[in-house]
Parts: C-alpha cells; structure tokens; sequence
C-alpha cells in the first residue's frame, strides 16, 4: 500500500492521541500500522518508539532508536533523549545520564529542556 507523507503523519497523530489519553493498546496498533507502511521515514520510527515507551515496552523502544534511528541519523537529538529516557526507566542510569548530558549540550530547546528535566530527577 502506497500512503502518502502526510496521510502517515495524520495517522501518527491519532496514534499519539491515543497513546496520551492512556489508550495504549490502540496506540500501539495504529503506530504499528503507520510502522508497517511507512518503513522507512524516521519519523515513523520516532512515533513507535515513543508509543512503546509510554506502554512501558523498552526494550523494543531502545531496539527502535539504537537500531533504525540512531544508525541512519546518529545525531539525532530527539532519538538519543528518547533513548535516553526508555534506559532510564530500565534503570540503566549512568548510559542514560551520558544520553541526556549530550542533549542538554547539542539539542534544540525542547529536547535540551527534556534532558535537563530527567538529570534533574
């Protein structure tokens, strides 16, 4: 199935709409539908790996990030502070830490002002 750029990114939205309303289940559905679609765009990828995080799936959140975002774009800010926080809650703190120091350093405002909110805590 052909989907356009911004028929995905639509799709995302109600993803990530269900995914904040605490709807995991359907968040997770959707984001691995747009995945299935729309393999190769990062911002897909961004999409499922924060879905995952919010259900509380790291390990396949960290997959996502280390393994399709991170070796294609390896300094892509907003994945290293998402990654960032999946370890985090894993309890894997010090690679974490390392993570989110780089963000507050080289991030735009807001993934600096994530970052800086998780070493704080």
């Amino acid at each position: 199935m052909q989907a356009s750029v911004e028929l995905l990114q639509m799709i995302s939205q109600v993803g990530y709409m269900a995914c904040f309303g605490g709807d995991v289940q359907r968040s997770q559905t959707i984001m691995e539908g747009v995945n299935a679609i729309g393999v190769e765009q990062t911002p897909i990828k961004m999409g499922v790996a924060i879905a995952k995080i919010y259900a509380g799936h790291y390990d396949q959140a960290i997959h996502i990030l280390r393994d399709d975002v991170l070796l294609k774009e390896v300094d892509h800010m907003s994945a290293k502070c998402f990654l960032g926080i999946a370890l985090s809650q894993k309890g894997e703190k010090a690679e974490a830490r390392e993570l989110f120091e780089e963000v507050v350093r080289k991030g735009n405002k807001d993934e600096s002002s994530i970052a800086a909110a998780y070493l704080n805590t």
